[in-house]
């Protein structure tokens, strides 16, 4: 079955590429020049990957992700720009989307974050999947020295962020154990 996406630029022209990209690559494609149009389309039809321009006329792609992720959580989001800032990648990330591709991008760069958010939707709605084995691996070291090393340390030593770290200790349900840790 081929995969269903919804691309959303209010450029007709980028609209027509991008279709003809993905259609050569076998998806199905449905397109989208607003929000309200892409909201309604997310809602009336069965989608399983959304490409979202940054700037649309009746808002952004920040305000899609948002309307998305209240609609259809497990819906994954690529946001293409080309008004790229630190700022709106961050936005972008946070809120949920998979993948932030800056235009003008490489065709195959850009099938490659379309394969991979499809992907990693195909493998989170399988019950039962293992995980990925670097999350074991950050898993098991968390768990073997967490009582033993400050948060900082196991950070540096995992090669993560704090609060990544934070947030799958959380997850796991993982409590620190803190009159050990020096």
């Amino acid at each position: 079955m081929k995969a269903r996406v919804l691309f959303i630029d209010d450029d007709p022209g980028v609209s027509e590429v991008i279709s003809l990209l993905l259609e050569r690559e076998g998806y199905t494609v449905q397109c989208a020049g607003t929000v309200k149009q892409a909201v309604t389309l997310v809602e009336s039809r069965s989608i399983d990957l959304v490409v979202t321009d940054l700037k649309l006329p009746d808002g952004t792609g920040l305000d899609i992700i948002h309307a998305i992720r209240t609609r259809k959580p497990a819906l994954p989001i690529i946001m293409i720009t080309s008004y790229s800032s630190v700022e709106s990648a961050v936005a972008a990330l946070r809120g949920g989307a998979a993948d932030y591709v800056i235009k003008p991008f490489d065709n195959n760069d850009f099938l490659r974050a379309v394969a991979r958010a499809l992907k990693d939707r195909r493998r989170a709605a399988l019950p039962g999947e293992p995980p990925l084995p670097i999350e074991a691996y950050i898993r098991e070291v968390v768990e073997r020295f967490q009582d033993t090393h400050s948060e900082i340390e196991l950070a540096r030593m995992l090669g993560i962020g704090r609060k990544a770290l934070w947030m799958r200790r959380r997850q796991w349900g993982l409590k620190r154990n803190r009159r050990n840790v020096t």
